[in-house]
Order: structure tokens, then C-alpha cells, then sequence
């Protein structure tokens, strides 16, 4: 009975090889014994090689130094199996999973049962099954017939095995084999397993099916860093998800508090042009110290009184607004004290909080100075409509 190993000799023996339809045709020169030997082992089984001798037809007649013309249709794959290349491999079924017993590619000349250098098409094929196994820890289960790692987040999530040649080719294989030893044996397994599934998940969630597990493989790295950052919190006894919550939670608290005490003066504003600019169009002119005289004095009191509430409004929307910043800077210190790990992670929420306390401030201090300016207004306009504070100037 023929070995796999007697029909890949055959097969690397032979001259003039053309593949038509995948059928392998050629010319082999029995210049060997074990050339001859692997000859007739796998002429005497064309159930499982599927070799026909075409010349010539009495196999008797060949010995040493003969040159026999051969068809090799596909053997039994059982047997083992012969493809044209990587990508033909990966269409036998099981093989982005698991990989077959015996194969032989034509394009690389390369047997399975051989060794192979760093960096090899079929180290990069390898590392991709363990990186597959190192998955179904982590998922519920493995379909084998339909390829396919099935996790339990937030519901059913599928992650179909699909890749091509080239998606090994561009593959970051020191990164690759990284991901494998990232699962430990121990108490921590599980743990470990569910941070690895919430990582797949939130890369390829949004992904297309087909195009998961391709986009795994072209993102190592970031997958890595996911699963790590996973496992420092994990280590640091709280939970990412939790934190994240808080945190948003706090935004939405000190940005409602930073726009309520601009909100709270609201209507004190709109009276601002009323009590500056337009009470100042309510001075009477005067030659003397008569009615209209007083009646132009009590409206510059009542803008001055205006501006002094204004100022101690404004001065304690201010002092509210400190608080409020004094608070966010205790947070963030208290983030980056007990979760050092994580705190760089929500550097801009705090940065865009900073920003708006910014704003509101100087909000306020612009307010502060058109009041000012206002007032400034009335007691221009009292100077140049009363001719009796002219003269005792």
C-alpha cells in the first residue's frame, strides 16, 4: 500500500508538470530506486493516489531510467492532499481550524512533515491555528464544521474563521505568538478568558461577519493592548466598565453645575442694558440744581446700586464656579491616585471639563466688565447733561 510520502516524491520528480483543472500532469525519470519504488507503490494503489500511468500502458516494462508520463487526479483526502497552494489548502474543510494530516503545496514545494525556516508561509499558517485555539478558551464553544467561534456578549456573538494567504502574509507573527500565552492555566484562567472575549467583541462587533477574524489578525497589537488594559483592572480589583460609568456620570454632573451658574443669572443679564445704557437715555438735561437735576442723580444711583448687586452676584457665581473646578481636580487626582493604570484614558474628559470651567469664567469676568463699561456710560452722560457738576468740577 502507498505512503502520501511516495506520491509527493512522485510528484516533486516530475518534469513538464502542468495542473489542468486540478488534475497534475508530467514526465518522471526513474533515475532512482526510491523514484521507482514510490512509482509502483503508488500505481498499485489508485484508490487512494489516484495515479494513472499513461505511457507506458504495461507498467511491467518500466525499470530504471525509464521516463513515464503521469496523471494524478485528487487522492483520497483521507490519504492526504495535494493543492496548488495556500489558499487551495484552506477550501478543504476544517483546515482554518485545524490543520489536515498530510498536504503537499505545489507553489512552495513544501510536504507538512517537513521543517520549515522563520517566517515561513506555513509558521504564519500555524501560528494562526493556535491563535484559534487560544479563541475557543475563550468563547462558548467551536463549530467545526462551519468554522466558527461562537461568544456569549451581549447576547450571541459569531466570529466566522476566515482568512486568506494574504492575510498571513501581512500579519505581525511575533505579536501573533504574544496573543497565545496571554490565557494563563490557574485561578485566573477564566477571569483572563472573559477579558480576551469582551475584546474581540468590542473590535469586531461592528465589523461585517466575514471580515472578523481577518481584522483580529491585521490588529494584533491593538488586541493585545485591549486585553492587557482588561487585565490590569481586572488585577486592580474593579471593573473598566464600572469606572467608565462613573466617570461619564461625573461629566454630566459638573457640566450641568458649570452651565446652572451661568443659567441662575440669566435674567439678572437681560437687564443689564436696561439698568446701563438705557437709564442713561432717561438723564434729564440741567442748567441748575433743580427736578430734572435730582431726577438724573436718583437714575445714576439706581444704575450704581445695579452695578454693586451685579458685582456681588457675578463675584459669588464666581466663587460657586471655583468650587465646582476644585472639585473636578479632586476627582482626577483621585482617579490618577487609586487607578494610576487607567486615569490616561480619560485625560480628555477632564480636559474638555477644564475648558468649559475655563469658559464660564471668563464669561463671568466679561459680563463683570460690560457692567462696568455701562456704568462708565451713566456717569458720562450725567457729567455732560448736568451743568452744575460741570462747574463744580
Amino acid at each position: 500500500m502507498a505512503q502520501f510520502e511516495d506520491l509527493v516524491l512522485v510528484v516533486r520528480n516530475l518534469s513538464h508538470r502542468a495542473v489542468l483543472g486540478g488534475v497534475i500532469f508530467g514526465d518522471l525519470l526513474l533515475n532512482t530506486s526510491e523514484t521507482l519504488h514510490a512509482l509502483q507503490a503508488c500505481d498499485g494503489d489508485p484508490s487512494n493516489t489516484n495515479l494513472v500511468v499513461l505511457h507506458p500502458l504495461d507498467t511491467s516494462l518500466v525499470a530504471l531510467g525509464t521516463t513515464v508520463q503521469v496523471e494524478i487526479s485528487t487522492p483520497r483526502p483521507a490519504f492526504g492532499l495535494l493543492s496548488e497552494d495556500l489558499d487551495s489548502l484552506l477550501q478543504f474543510p476544517g483546515a482554518h481550524i485545524n490543520e489536515p494530516a498530510h498536504y503537499y503545496l505545489l507553489d512552495i514545494d513544501y510536504y507538512n512533515k517537513e521543517s520549515v525556516p522563520a517566517a515561513h508561509p506555513i509558521e504564519r499558517y500555524r501560528a494562526v491555528l493556535s491563535f484559534v485555539r487560544m479563541l475557543k478558551t475563550c468563547a462558548a464553544f467551536l463549530d467545526g464544521q462551519e468554522e466558527l467561534l461562537v461568544f456569549v456578549q451581549d447576547g450571541k456573538f459569531e466570529l466566522p474563521v476566515r482568512y486568506r494567504s494574504h492575510d498571513l502574509n501581512s500579519l505581525n507573527l511575533p505579536m501573533l505568538q504574544c496573543l497565545m500565552t496571554v490565557i494563563p492555566e490557574g485561578i485566573h484562567r477564566d477571569q483572563c478568558a472573559s477579558i480576551m472575549a469582551e475584546a474581540v467583541h468590542d473590535m469586531t462587533a461592528k465589523l461585517p461577519a466575514a471580515k472578523r477574524f481577518a481584522a483580529l489578525l491585521e490588529n494584533a497589537h491593538d488586541l493585545k493592548e485591549r486585553f492587557e488594559k482588561g487585565y490590569q483592572l481586572f488585577a486592580a480589583g474593579f471593573s473598566y466598565e464600572r469606572i467608565r460609568d462613573e466617570i461619564e456620570a461625573a461629566r454630566v454632573e459638573y457640566s450641568g453645575k458649570i452651565h446652572k451658574v451661568f443659567s441662575d443669572i440669566q435674567n439678572q443679564l437681560l437687564s443689564i442694558p436696561v439698568a446701563t445704557i438705557i437709564v442713561a437715555t432717561q438723564m434729564k438735561e440741567s442748567t441748575k440744581v433743580d427736578g430734572n437735576f435730582w431726577i438724573s442723580l436718583a437714575v445714576l444711583l439706581g444704575a450704581f446700586v445695579f452695578m454693586l448687586l451685579m458685582h456681588f452676584l457675578l463675584r459669588n457665581q464666581r466663587h460657586t464656579l471655583e468650587v465646582i473646578g476644585i472639585e473636578i481636580k479632586r476627582q482626577k487626582m483621585t482617579l490618577e491616585k487609586e487607578h494610576e493604570s487607567v486615569a490616561k484614558n480619560f485625560e480628555d474628559t477632564f480636559n474638555a471639563l477644564d475648558k468649559r470651567y475655563r469658559t464660564q469664567r471668563h464669561m463671568l469676568c466679561v459680563i463683570e466688565m460690560v457692567v462696568v463699561v455701562g456704568f462708565a456710560f451713566s456717569v458720562f452722560f450725567f457729567y455732560k447733561l448736568s451743568a452744575p457738576i460741570q462747574q463744580w468740577f
